[in-house]
Parts: C-alpha cells; sequence; structure tokens
C-alpha cells in the first residue's frame, strides 16, 4: 500500500495503467511521477531528488548522444562557456513540488566527477505540520546509490525503485556549445550569473545559471506524464553556496556508512515485552480473498492511512500498472512492540506484474515508521506521531493461525498475527461520495496535522451512515457484508 500509490481521487472505482511514483516562495501549478523496472513507488517527499537526478541524466544522455546542432557560432555577447569544478561541495537552498505544495529546505551537494561520486542531502518541514521534518541523504557511487534516512538516528536503504542508481554529472553540458546555448544575465538570490539552456527533444527543461565557473542555480522541469503532453511540469531548484573545491572536499562525504551493510536492531524498549494490539488500515484490490492477504504488506494507524490517502490525492498520482486498487480495510492485529527497519511493499497476486515485493525493511520483525521517513530514527521507536505511523508486515513474522507473538519475539519466533478483519469499505464511498480531498487541501493549509482529514476517515468505519460520513460494510473474501475473522 504504502509504496505502490494509486490513482485514487480523480477515478475512485478504475485505477487505470498510467503513470506513477514518490526525498524533499513560489508558486507553481501542481508536480509529480517516478517509475521502477518492476513495480511502480509513491513518490515520497523528498525523493524527488532522486528522480529529478534520474530524468535529468537521461536527458543529458539523450542530447550527447543526438545534439539537435552540428555547428555553432559563437554570439559575440556570449561569455565564456562554465567549466564547473569536478570536485566540489556546497551548502542548497532548494523549491520542490512533490505533494503540490512548495516545499523550501535547506541542504547539502557534493560531487567528484572523475570518481563518479555524489551526496544530496536535504532537509523540510513534512508537509501540513511543522512539528517534523524530512531529512533524506542520497548517496551515489558508480553505479549505486543509498537513501539514508532518521537524522540523528540514520536508516540506510538502497532503494532501486526510487530511480538513478548510477552517477551523472550535471553541469558538464553546459561546456558543450552543440547541445546548450547563452539566454542571458539573470540575477538570482543577489548574484549575477550567466544562464545556459540544455538543448532537448522533448518538453524537459534544464538550466544552469552559473558565476564563472561556479553554478549558482540549477533548474530541472520536467512533464508529469510520459508524452510530455498537459500542463503540469514538475520543478525542483537547487540553489548554490559559496563552493569548497578540490582537496578540500573531505573523502569522508562519499564514503558508505556501516549502517548501509546492516538493518537496525530491534527496539530496545520493545524487547521482552507482550504483543500490542494495532488498529490497522489497507488500500487494496478485491478481486480474489488473496487480496485480503496483508502478509508482505505496508498497513497504517487511523492518522497514517489518513495522511496516507491525503498525500496520494493532492498528488493526483496515476500509475504505470492497473493494480485495481479499490477497497480499504480495517484489521486488528497483534503485533511484538520491538520494531524492526520498516520495509516499502509493492503489489498484490492480482496485480500486474504480480506482488507482493518488499525491499529495504527487515525480513521477520514488524518494521514501523513515521510516514515517509519523517523524524529521528523514521520514529520507529517512539510511542507517538503527529502524523501516525505506517508499519510493514513481513511474511516472515506471520504467526501460525491460532497463535500470537511471545515476549520474546524480538529475538526469534513470529511477531505479529491478524485478529480480526473489522470493515472493508469501497474506496468511492470516502473519496468520491464524501470528497475527502477537501479535507486534504484544508488540513495542508492548515499545516496544523490532518485532524479533518483523520476525523472522516473515522467517520467513515464508524458507521454505515451516509448522512453522518459512513460507509457501508461491502464484507470480506466470499461474503457480503459480514465481518470474520481472517487467518
Amino acid at each position: 500500500q504504502f509504496s505502490a500509490r494509486k490513482f485514487l481521487c480523480k477515478h475512485p472505482v478504475s485505477l487505470a495503467i498510467m503513470r506513477l511514483e514518490q526525498w524533499l516562495a513560489i508558486s507553481v501549478s501542481l508536480l509529480q511521477t517516478i517509475a521502477h523496472p518492476v513495480l511502480p513507488t509513491e513518490k515520497y517527499p523528498g525523493n524527488e531528488v532522486r528522480w529529478m537526478l534520474k530524468e535529468a541524466a537521461g536527458i543529458i544522455e539523450a542530447a550527447k548522444e543526438k545534439p539537435i546542432k552540428t555547428q555553432v557560432a559563437q554570439p559575440a555577447d556570449e561569455p565564456a562557456r562554465p567549466v564547473v569544478p569536478h570536485r566540489f561541495s556546497a551548502n542548497i537552498k532548494f523549491v520542490s513540488f512533490d505533494t503540490g505544495y512548495p516545499a523550501i529546505g535547506n541542504g547539502f551537494f557534493a560531487q567528484d566527477a572523475d570518481e563518479k561520486n555524489m551526496r544530496v542531502e536535504t532537509i523540510r518541514p513534512f508537509p501540513g505540520t511543522e512539528q517534523l521534518l524530512t531529512n533524506i541523504t542520497s548517496l551515489i557511487r558508480g553505479n549505486e546509490s543509498w537513501d539514508i534516512t532518521g537524522g540523528n538516528q540514520a536508516i540506510c536503504r538502497q532503494l532501486p525503485m526510487f530511480g538513478q542508481q548510477r552517477y551523472a554529472d550535471l553541469f558538464a553540458w553546459a561546456a558543450n556549445p552543440l547541445i546548450s546555448e547563452y539566454q542571458g544575465k539573470h540575477v538570482v538570490a543577489g548574484r549575477v550569473c550567466s544562464m545556459w539552456n540544455l538543448h532537448s527533444k522533448t518538453p524537459s527543461k534544464l538550466t544552469l545559471c552559473a558565476d564563472g565557473n561556479d553554478p549558482v542555480q540549477l533548474n530541472m522541469s520536467i512533464p508529469t506524464n510520459a508524452s510530455g503532453t498537459g500542463a503540469k511540469v514538475y520543478n525542483m531548484t537547487y540553489q548554490f553556496g559559496p563552493l569548497t573545491e578540490g582537496s578540500k572536499v573531505s573523502e569522508k562525504i562519499f564514503e558508505k556508512p556501516h549502517i548501509c551493510e546492516i538493518f537496525i536492531p530491534p527496539c530496545e524498549n520493545g524487547r521482552g515485552l507482550e504483543p500490542v494490539a494495532v488498529d490497522a488500515y489497507v488500500f487494496h484490490p478485491g478481486i480474489s480473498a488473496e487480496d485480503y492477504n496483508i502478509e508482505d504488506q505496508n498497513v497504517a494507524d487511523l492518522a497514517g492511512d489518513a495522511l496516507f490517502i491525503c498525500m496520494d490525492c493532492l498528488q493526483n498520482q496515476k500509475s504505470f500498472i492497473d493494480h485495481n486498487y479499490t477497497l480499504i480495510s480495517r484489521y486488528t492485529l497483534q503485533v511484538s512492540p520491538a520494531f524492526g527497519q520498516y520495509a516499502l511493499c509493492n503489489g498484490y497476486p492480482d496485480t500486474k506484474p504480480p506482488g507482493p515485493s518488499c525491499i529495504g525493511g527487515d525480513p521477520r520483525l514488524v518494521g514501523k515508521e513515521a510516514p515517509f521517513f519523517a523524524g529521528n530514527g523514521e520514529k520507529r521507536c517512539d510511542a507517538e506521531s503527529p502524523i501516525g505511523f505506517w508499519y510493514g508486515l513481513p511474511k516472515g513474522g506471520r504467526c501460525p493461525p491460532g497463535q500470537q507473538p511471545s515476549k520474546d519475539a524480538w529475538a526469534s519466533g513470529c511477531t505479529w498475527a491478524v485478529q480480526k478483519r473489522l470493515k472493508t469499505i469501497d474506496q468511492a464511498c470516502l473519496l468520491k461520495d464524501h470528497d475527502y480531498l477537501k479535507f486534504c487541501k484544508a488540513d495542508v493549509l492548515a499545516k496544523k496535522g490532518f485532524p479533518r482529514s483523520i476525523k472522516a476517515l473515522e467517520a467513515a468505519f464508524a458507521s454505515e451512515d451516509p448522512a453522518i460520513g459512513g460507509c457501508v460494510d461491502v464484507g470480506g473474501p466470499g461474503e457480503h457484508g459480514e465481518s470474520v475473522v481472517v487467518v
């Protein structure tokens, strides 16, 4: 559920075959997208960094392979073309529109073009609340990349669905007159710089404003769909501070941390404790009984699922694969509170290609995080989160029928069990009949969490009376209207 997003808000009944995905002063239109070679994934706030780098790399390669121009005459007013230092680092300010609203934050950029290394760090307030920060680092070394989250309690994953897996020089194109052109002087944050535009046969656009050889601003604008048609453009901008160059850039910046070799250990404050009840919500298809099987799936508590649905609706995402996610179910679970590293899961047996597929998390322990990796340690071991929690339910940790986790589940044995499916609703009831998007927009603009969205989702499951926001229980696998135990 929480990495394979579905186009829920405009077409609440049929989720068509279209494109989807999903790290971290101005106004622009709503923007998004990305794809994974096997299964699509949500564009997480912050992970647009990885996707945009991947897309920009593709545009640059295409321009070099088939340049629009074969010869050029240098205009009289054209300055010397920038040769950006191969090895440099700088603090950055960035603007991104991954949720359809501008996200403005600070970060850090470093590259070593000769060694094909790059590091991009971004920090921003979580959309809809100022209480949490999303802190994501993308580390790229040659043909491999890692995503580091969790702030002061770092967690590392390799997530191929989030885009670029190899290094690409984002600046060298500006020195090549066959694939770029001068567009005059501009002023960026009080600095005068020369603007250079990459020639592209696609609607995508890449510009660099440079002061001599120093990058001042890099801007990437890419249409939200594969054909480039439509008015919406996904835009991200980096503004660079003073550069540190050459050997003054520490080699440690490009080193892979040791945490990238391991899963983080189970929460100490949950070891030796009895299992706890989790009230869990999940989006899923309704084609067969297998679609009610939540092993190797991501679920959420009430606040976490309300947020999840909101982010999808606000991004107006379109799925690259038709998942046919039409239902929302609520379950009672028993889980070990010794939570492990959260995995991102996609797909069901009925999806194309078939799932489920989970990456980046513990294969036995129940994973837990504040949505979109927010907070220190992703708040994995915290009791509360202003935006709720998401959980990963690995197949390797599911208890056999009639059993539940023991106090020693942190060390061995099963870690979670389904007690009961409480209710299942058609997602159209929430999204269309009760106009869920209006609550999401109001919450994001208020920046005080998601109380309206939470209340609306809670009401949908609390009754079947549409007059008070309720939705009918459509039943479980092979039955109509009556909740049953699912094992």
